[in-house]
């Protein structure tokens, strides 16, 4: 049957299959892999991926073991977003054992990024298991030397790229870093390559601030001279569309009382998290932008005082529960409208804890594994099959485009029957323009 469909109906009915099933469905011919690792139709997937909820959490921490060694133990899970309770699938991260701790800078369309210190970063997408390596930048510490930096990652709708910039700071003969102009410079996965970006910040990002991506630009809190490092005044921002720095000011409510403000994002909203710790008072305070880029529209969400312990704030979850990381290092859920809190029996080092919503993208798919565990075998010249380890389901990705000119099925026939069975599962009732006439009035 699938031979007979039209490419436009082909497309649009592949598009809408669950991932596992448009992989497998990449293995049936040379055509059908050249059509789904075509960067137009991992796109078109996209959009429709993006629009609907795929109800799995992506989260991971790392514990480190009491005794020596002191290994770091990492874990990559997923879990049902209804019920935060038992993992339904352990992720296999490539860098997952690597002598250190990988902080995920963010995640966007399915992409997280990877950073080790001063290491070169990589993009992992789990759901097709793919990582691709970024080069070392240009300002590293074998050419300046120590310095602290900044990362940011996020999408570039405008050119369909994704991109990481880093906000490089160089410490002064005193040691101090708001005195040397920063230095920045940005990755672009299509050019495969860093750029240096011009800018005339004066401001500074604090070591403990994360970044959050949000309308395209990523965010940080950051403090403006003549403040002290202990004054977050702003929230810098960076479009990666147009590449340019722009600050908002962050309220003074918040800037004057607390010590330690972060930006974080959520239902599509940016997010100040506040906390200040001091021998009279504790508190813990969440406010909202309301309206982005609207200083007037900031509005508290609410406050905690009554949890002294309170060490990180990690996420919101859809049931309107906060994610936090206690100083014994515990996760635990906190109801802000009870105002009860629930133990999770995970802990782990507190910088190390990620929670967001998984998309389950084709994004990286054309893309090389670079992290493969096992080197490609040569070709049979009949199944067409390499030991790589990256994307398929089972962990073996086909090598389609190695076999020989007569071998157009590229694997068994059961996985062709497979692919039909699919096929004809979503449109053995439509003739193509009904189905996508159909599929129009879905979308």
């Amino acid at each position: 049957m699938s031979d007979h469909l039209p490419q436009e109906l082909l497309e649009e009915i592949l598009s809408r299959l669950p991932l596992k099933s448009i992989l497998i469905c990449r293995c049936v011919s040379k055509t059908w892999y050249s059509l789904i690792t075509n960067p137009s139709f991992i796109a078109h997937h996209l959009k429709k991926t993006a629009a609907r909820n795929s109800g799995l959490l992506f989260f991971s921490y790392c514990k480190t073991e009491p005794c020596p060694p002191f290994r770091k133990n990492e874990s990559y899970l997923l879990y049902p977003d209804e019920l935060f309770a038992n993992p339904v699938e352990e992720l296999d991260c490539p860098c997952k054992g690597f002598k250190g701790l990988f902080e995920i800078v963010g995640s966007c369309n399915g992409v997280f990024c990877l950073s080790y210190g001063y290491y070169a970063p990589a993009l992992w997408n789990p759901s097709v298991r793919k990582i691709v390596n970024i080069p070392r930048p240009n300002v590293t510490f074998t050419s300046h030397g120590f310095h602290k930096h900044s990362n940011g990652f996020g999408f570039d709708s405008s050119t369909g790229d994704y991109k990481l910039v880093r906000i490089v700071y160089l410490p002064d003969s005193n040691f101090n870093f708001d005195k040397i102009p920063p230095l920045v410079e940005i990755y672009s996965l299509r050019s495969r390559g860093w750029r240096k970006v011009d800018n005339d910040l004066k401001c500074v990002i604090p070591d403990f601030s994360t970044s959050a991506f949000l309308n395209g630009t990523c965010h940080w809190v950051a403090t403006k001279p003549p403040n002290g490092p202990g004054v977050c005044d702003a929230i810098l921002s960076f479009s990666l569309g147009e590449e340019v720095f722009g600050e908002m000011e962050v309220p003074d409510c918040l800037a004057k009382k607390y010590h330690y403000i972060n930006v974080a994002v959520s239902d599509g909203s940016l997010l100040l998290v506040a906390f200040t710790e001091t021998t009279e008072e504790r508190c813990f305070s969440v406010w909202m932008m309301k309206e982005y880029g609207v200083p007037g529209s900031w509005t508290k969400l609410f406050n905690i005082s009554h949890l002294a312990n309170i060490r990180r704030f990690i996420a919101f979850r859809q049931s309107g529960e906060v994610l936090l990381v206690n100083r014994g290092e515990e996760l635990f859920f906190y109801d802000p409208k009870t105002e009860e809190f629930s133990h999770t029996e995970i802990w782990g080092t507190p910088s190390s804890f990620y929670l967001d919503t998984l998309v389950e993208s084709l994004v990286l798919l054309d893309e090389p594994n670079e992290f493969a565990e096992e080197e490609p075998s040569e070709d049979d010249g009949s199944s067409g099959v390499s030991n790589e380890n990256s994307s398929s389901p089972d962990g073996v990705d086909m090598d389609l485009q190695k076999n020989n000119e007569g071998n157009q099925n590229a694997n068994s026939p059961i996985k062709l029957n497979e692919a039909n069975e699919i096929l004809e599962e979503v449109a053995s009732t439509c003739n193509s323009q009904m189905a996508i006439d159909k599929a129009n009035e879905e979308a």
